[in-house]
């Protein structure tokens, strides 16, 4: 896997539903002028709209959710991606203690320790199996940067809550975890996009997620599904040589 595919999936998963759609996008642009606008305002437009609470979609407080969960419980997520034309991959995160790390299908794998407020990258060799330090002193800010940044596709699903077609469609268990389920949907003569998604009751975050877009000529589609989730002692932190 290539690891810009987790980069490049939650733009896809967004661009899917605006491709040849310039007349949706007409339509929609009285209701909301931006993903950004819609995250800003979910607090008014969204009682409005929905029957559901909305700080579950606070994507900031859903980081300091995460972060806290990985440092006090320990979490390690396996997360495959894949879409309608063949293209996909895996991804691990994992984080425990002072440490988070994450690791692809190839077996690149970087890490970031904070300790004494001096956060280190890690480097992981595929070869060794073993981690070793590639950076002593990065910069705190570091950390929770870059934590946000390979995270950042889990939170997709902020930028339609405020939209009027994203509904709350029940609850359930999902790869383990209590989820509350949302569709979104809309559709403008023979177009039509619609996005689904699992989010995590207690953090917030994405552990399902498909996105489709339907024309005459066939439905494009990409997914994100969350195979594993393993929490506590089921977690062991990474060991850097």
């Amino acid at each position: 896997m290539k690891k810009k595919l987790f980069v490049l999936l939650p733009l896809l998963m967004v661009s899917l539903s605006a491709c040849n759609l310039s007349d949706l996008m007409n339509q929609l642009s009285g209701d909301n002028e931006s993903a950004d606008n819609d995250n800003d305002n979910s607090s008014g437009n969204a009682n409005n709209q929905n029957s559901v609470d909305d700080s579950i979609f606070d994507k900031p407080e859903s980081l300091k959710k995460l972060m806290a969960f990985g440092k006090n419980t320990g979490f390690e997520i396996t997360t495959v991606a894949s879409e309608n034309e063949g293209g996909g991959g895996t991804i691990v995160i994992g984080m425990k203690g002072n440490v988070w790390w994450e690791i692809d299908e190839e077996g690149s794998g970087t890490g970031y320790r904070l300790e004494n407020g001096v956060c280190s990258i890690l480097t992981y060799d595929n070869d060794t199996k073993t981690w070793s330090v590639l950076i002593a002193n990065a910069g705190e800010t570091q950390y929770a940067t870059m934590f946000e940044s390979v995270t950042n596709y889990l939170y997709v699903a902020n930028n339609y809550f405020a939209n009027e077609g994203f509904a709350s469609d029940g609850t359930g268990k999902y790869a383990g975890r209590d989820v509350l389920k949302y569709k979104y949907h809309r559709a403008v003569a023979t177009v039509s996009i619609d996005h689904e998604y699992y989010i995590d009751k207690d953090l917030g975050i994405s552990l399902y997620q498909y996105a489709g877009t339907t024309n005459e000529d066939g439905t494009s589609w990409a997914k994100i599904e969350t195979t594993s989730f393993k929490t506590g002692n089921d977690v062991t932190a990474i060991s850097v040589a």
